[in-house]
């Protein structure tokens, strides 16, 4: 008769996401059919019973339309059908901005984002350069937008540096297994019965291919430009890299 769905109403629970905005948000749903009930005759006799008053339900509806970018981005986040750890600054940010006040909040609405933000402005701090780097290594956020220009460069530029530690690191173990392993160098015996380093099928195919195209260009050189590529690819942003060659 009222034309509203059959849901039961729901309950706040403080260990679990949501409760608090699916339970204003089912009353409002039903608060047709709640006030139907508490004016029904049987229950009129008794007058502890009281319904929420327009103000009150002005003020769930202000409430619901703050909390609900934390709905979207609990959702978002529980998923697990996409990689989640790089959406974690973009969507802290995101949230921040939808806290910030503005001069049509009620005091309500003032102090709700107020305790938001206090909440959320210093998680994740401890973990902000790893978060950096997952963010920027996931295509679908390289272009960094919730940071400054500052930070951008520093995030790439910390990148530069790490991948080229990564690379030297690399070519030192390489050369030092092949001198370990060269003929008249250890032990014979050893290097007789090793076999021989199978190279890979990308070596084999795209082996000469890599060494013309790289030429004399240092580590540093050849990773400023892979990750100027990445970065320039769909989003037109180039970073300024402020890492000196060695």
């Amino acid at each position: 008769m009222l034309n509203i769905p059959k849901h039961t109403l729901i309950h706040d629970v403080t260990t679990r996401w949501n409760s608090s905005y699916d339970m204003l948000e089912r009353y409002l749903e039903q608060q047709a059919a709640v006030y139907s009930a508490l004016t029904e005759k049987a229950l009129k006799k008794n007058k502890d019973i009281t319904t929420l008053s327009d103000q009150d339900v002005r003020m769930a509806e202000e409430v619901i339309e703050v909390l609900k970018p934390l709905k979207t981005l609990t959702t978002l986040m529980s998923t697990q059908a996409t990689p989640s750890v790089s959406m974690i600054l973009p969507l802290k940010t995101t949230v921040l901005n939808s806290m910030e006040p503005n001069e049509e909040d009620s005091p309500t609405v003032r102090e709700v984002k107020a305790a938001i933000r206090e909440n959320l402005e210093d998680r994740y701090s401890a973990c902000h350069d790893f978060l950096h780097k997952c963010t920027a290594l996931d295509p679908r956020f390289k272009a960094l937008s919730h940071v400054d220009d500052a930070c951008r460069d520093r995030i790439y530029n910390s990148l530069i540096t790490e991948i080229v530690t990564m690379e030297e690191q690399s070519e030192e173990a390489t050369g030092t297994t092949a001198v370990s392993s060269s003929p008249g160098r250890g032990h014979p015996e050893a290097s007789e019965s090793s076999p021989p380093v199978k190279k890979s099928a990308m070596a084999e195919l795209f082996g000469e291919l890599f060494k013309t195209q790289v030429g004399n260009k240092s580590s540093l050189q050849l990773v400023k430009e892979e990750v100027t590529s990445y970065t320039l690819h769909f989003t037109g942003f180039q970073p300024t890299c402020m890492v000196e060659d060695q």
